[in-house]
């Protein structure tokens, strides 16, 4: 695992933003996707920070794909 201090663009992790970043790629986008801003809501370098925030929380892999957490955590019938 690679530690990494940078990538939040400043931003603290806000309340709906893991579950928000997680609802967003598992609707097959992409955080580099143009588009993700409209969706997401925000501004460009929030996106990049809600996927620093799901990377930092262990909920996505290298590939931003949901971990086991992530589904135990965000699921269907998820805690």
């Amino acid at each position: 695992m690679k530690y990494s201090f940078s990538g939040h663009e400043t931003f603290a992790c806000k309340q709906h933003w893991l579950k928000k970043g997680l609802d967003y790629i598992q609707t097959d986008n992409s955080f580099g996707n143009e588009a993700a801003v409209v969706h997401l809501g925000v501004g460009k370098n929030m996106v990049t920070s809600i996927r620093h925030w799901i990377k930092a929380f262990g909920l996505v892999d290298d590939h931003d794909k949901p971990t086991p957490i992530a589904e135990f955590l965000f699921g269907d019938n998820g805690a």
